[in-house]
């Protein structure tokens, strides 16, 4: 009975629907009686309305003669077309001709564009063929035009000197810092952040970040080590390579069998889960007394083992 009662059990929002379907039910039946849909339309009102074609047969003959004879044009969507231009060639130079003359020789607006940018910028032609390296120019049009073409050489160029163009015609200058001299050399263990500072492409964030990073491996014992620092990019260090020395490096031993699993963890050839493998296997078998222990765990990396070795001592 209880499954029977659930069974037709609604909800607040099932039962508020019910009472508008009731509702919209009982309109339903109830407007019809009220409005009275049988009364016919007053057709008196359409029959007496003119119709179109009568309308229109009841116009004046003046007027409906004067309608036939008006010409349609097409709209502004739909221009009509521009005069053909006769081409009028004659001889010019390729990059020093202009925008209207170019027009003159029949070429398109837009390929005569093209060309006088790429001429003003910079651009420049060795041969009679390479006007064809113009976006859009016409085949047709080379052809008729290319007996005309005439390239002066430059007097001030001398013989096997680049050509400028848009691509070259910038200078490769060198960008440095404002009576900027030769660096001078420092050493990677013993620089501060204002030596490091010193050096091209070094602000105070990556100097800062050099020596802690230096900080944190005990020393630098190869220049390349500090190539690892998180964000110095690979450009950056080939610049400031030549500035680097190493003057008989003196590490910070990292004593394996008596740091804690923090000192572990916060070396960068180590980490967290290195770290945790070196502290179990000390739990496990004691103190390690050689090498060939730490080789023998797997979570240490063969690679990252191998730059730890100048730092580990037993």
């Amino acid at each position: 009975m209880k499954n029977l009662l659930d069974f037709f059990y609604y909800t607040k929002t099932e039962r508020k629907a019910c009472v508008l379907l009731l509702i919209l039910c009982i309109a339903a039946f109830v407007l019809p009686e009220w409005l009275d849909f049988s009364k016919p339309y007053d057709l008196t009102t359409l029959a007496s309305a003119p119709r179109p074609v009568q309308a229109k047969a009841d116009w004046p003959k003046s007027q409906r003669w004067n309608n036939s004879k008006k010409k349609y044009t097409y709209s502004a969507r739909y221009p009509a077309k521009e005069a053909k231009i006769v081409a009028s060639f004659s001889l010019f130079d390729p990059n020093t001709v202009s925008l209207e003359e170019l027009l003159k020789m029949g070429l398109n607006k837009r390929s005569a564009s093209i060309w006088v940018k790429y001429t003003s910028k910079g651009g420049h032609f060795k041969k009679a063929e390479d006007v064809l390296k113009i976006y859009g120019l016409p085949e047709e049009w080379y052809q008729q035009a290319k007996s005309y073409l005439q390239i002066q050489t430059k007097s001030g160029l001398e013989a096997g000197a680049p050509e400028k163009t848009i691509y070259n015609s910038f200078e490769d200058k060198k960008f440095t810092k404002k009576g900027a001299q030769a660096c001078i050399p420092i050493d990677v263990n013993t620089a501060d952040t204002a030596a490091w500072q010193s050096l091209r492409g070094i602000g105070k964030v990556l100097a800062n970040r050099i020596i802690k990073f230096r900080d944190k491996l005990g020393g630098f014992y190869q220049i390349d080590q500090v190539k690892e620092t998180f964000g110095l990019a690979d450009s950056v260090y080939q610049k400031i390579r030549p500035c680097l020395q190493l003057n008989a490096p003196t590490l910070k031993p990292l004593l394996i069998n008596q740091v804690s699993f923090n000192e572990l963890a916060s070396h960068p050839y180590l980490g967290f889960k290195a770290a945790k493998a070196i502290m179990n296997w000390k739990d496990q078998h004691g103190p390690f007394g050689k090498m060939e222990d730490l080789e023998a765990l797997v979570a240490l990396e063969p690679a990252k083992l191998e730059k730890l070795k100048p730092y580990v001592q037993f």
